[in-house]
C-alpha cells in the first residue's frame, strides 16, 4: 500500500509533483511548442510589455489594463509552451531541461538589469534637462507611474519563460 501524505508539507508535495506531472505530460497545447511558435510568443510578450507604458499613459486605465492582460496572457501562453520549466524546482527537471533553466535566469536577470539601468539612466537624463529648463515641466500621471509598475513586473515575470522559449529548441510538430 503507498504511502498517504499525512503532514501539510507531504501534501503540498504530493500536490505540487501531481501538477508538474500533469503539466509535463499536457498534450493539449501541443501547438505551441514548436520554436516558430515559441518564438513568436516571445516577440509578441515583449511588444505586449513595452506596450503596457503606452497603452496607460495615452490610452488611458482600459486600454492599459486591456493591454496589460493581453501580456499576462501571453506570459501564459509562454510558460505552456515551456512546460513551466522556468518555474520548476531541481527535483522535477532533467539536467538539459536544468541548463537551460539555469542559463535562461541569468540570461534574463542581465536584460532585466540591461533594461532598468537603462530606463532609469533615460529617466535621469530626462529629469537633468528638465530641471535645466524653466520653460518645461514634467509631470507624471497615475496612469503612467502604474504603466510603468506593471511594466516592471510582468517584464520580471515573463522574462525567464521568454528566455527559455527563445533557447529551448521546442518539439516537433507535424505543421512543422
Amino acid at each position: 500500500m503507498p504511502h498517504l501524505p499525512t503532514t501539510w508539507k507531504e501534501r503540498q508535495e504530493a500536490d505540487l509533483a501531481a501538477k508538474v506531472e500533469r503539466a509535463q505530460r499536457d498534450q493539449r497545447f501541443q501547438w505551441l511548442r514548436s520554436r516558430k511558435v515559441r518564438r513568436a510568443l516571445v516577440i509578441m510578450s515583449a511588444l505586449l510589455c513595452v506596450g503596457i507604458i503606452p497603452g496607460f499613459a495615452q490610452g488611458g486605465a482600459i486600454v492599459g489594463i486591456v493591454v496589460t492582460i493581453a501580456a499576462a496572457l501571453s506570459w501564459w501562453a509562454l510558460r505552456i509552451s515551456v512546460h513551466t520549466v522556468a518555474d520548476l524546482p531541481d527535483r522535477f527537471l532533467d539536467e538539459r531541461q536544468r541548463a537551460i533553466r539555469d542559463r535562461a535566469y541569468l540570461d534574463a536577470y542581465r536584460i532585466y538589469a540591461s533594461i532598468i539601468g537603462g530606463l532609469a539612466t533615460i529617466g535621469l537624463v530626462m529629469f537633468v534637462f528638465v530641471s535645466e529648463s524653466e520653460a518645461v515641466t514634467l509631470t507624471t500621471t497615475w496612469n503612467q507611474a502604474l504603466g510603468g509598475v506593471l511594466f516592471i513586473l510582468i517584464l520580471a515575470s515573463a522574462l525567464p519563460s521568454m528566455v527559455v522559449a527563445w533557447l529551448d529548441a521546442g518539439e516537433v510538430t507535424d505543421h512543422e
